[in-house]
């Protein structure tokens, strides 16, 4: 007589999910088609100006440098204050805070397309933006990362699976999204700032190193794109090959 091990529903219901290829697929459509909307792009702005910020100051860090401020603006501009002793670290600077949303995004992507770790992505954005309010500047960007780090928090902890994979999927993929969409910034010899016009990333690294800003802007841009395929590319062979049910 052969016997079978019943699982309760509730204990189905529990069992992490992983999406669908034709809703991933879907939802990539859908976020898209929200981002055209202004007032919906506002929380992934400020993520992105975030993270683009935190990556300047991180380039800084790992390079021997100082991070010293974080400034997010209400009109949701950023600048990150560093201290930098050579080109090398200026132009890692540079480097990691125009490739950190693309890297965010697919980080985002990985742990939640490929490895199902959707609570996991959200508590580990949660935990940057936390980090974060170690170099925050004023009182705008201080609430902003405190709300931020709140609610993200509290989405993966207290909601339910399904609510958080498609939550977690939602930002991830409205992250790449919106650095797809931004490379316009990339080709900027200067940039404007809380309503003062400085020389751009991309202006300041053609200074740094050489070339005109464009060609900089052109190289990070097919970079950025090279990242977001190939991050979304092993996340849906790991997908395939690592079924769950």
């Amino acid at each position: 007589m052969s016997s079978y091990k019943v699982h309760s529903p509730r204990n189905i219901k529990e069992l992490p999910q992983r999406l669908p290829a034709t809703q991933f697929w879907g939802l990539c459509f859908i976020v898209y088609m929200l981002l055209q909307f202004p007032m919906v792009r506002i929380p992934i702005l400020f993520l992105s100006t975030w993270i683009h910020e935190f990556g300047h100051g991180f380039g800084a860090i790992i390079t021997g440098g100082e991070f010293r401020k974080l400034t997010v603006f209400p009109n949701f501009s950023g600048v990150a204050t560093t201290a930098t002793t050579n080109d090398f670290q200026r132009a890692m600077v540079i480097f990691m805070g125009l490739l950190g949303p693309s890297l965010l995004g697919v980080l985002m992507i990985v742990l939640t397309r490929a490895l199902n770790l959707y609570r996991v992505a959200l508590f580990v954005m949660a935990a940057l933006m936390l980090l974060s309010q170690i170099w925050a500047a004023d009182m705008f960007t201080r609430t902003a990362l405190g709300g931020g780090t709140l609610i993200l928090g509290l989405i993966a902890w207290k909601l339910p699976n399904q609510w958080v994979l498609y939550i977690a999927h939602i930002i991830a993929i409205a992250l790449c999204l919106n650095a797809l969409t931004g490379f316009g910034y990339f080709f900027m010899g200067n940039a404007e700032v809380a309503g003062s016009l400085y020389r751009s990333d991309t202006g300041v690294l053609a200074d740094i190193l050489f070339g005109p800003h464009w060609l900089w802007g052109g190289l990070l841009a097919a970079l950025s794109i090279v990242i977001l395929v190939a991050g979304v590319w092993f996340s849906d062979k790991w997908a395939q090959r690592h079924p769950r049910t």
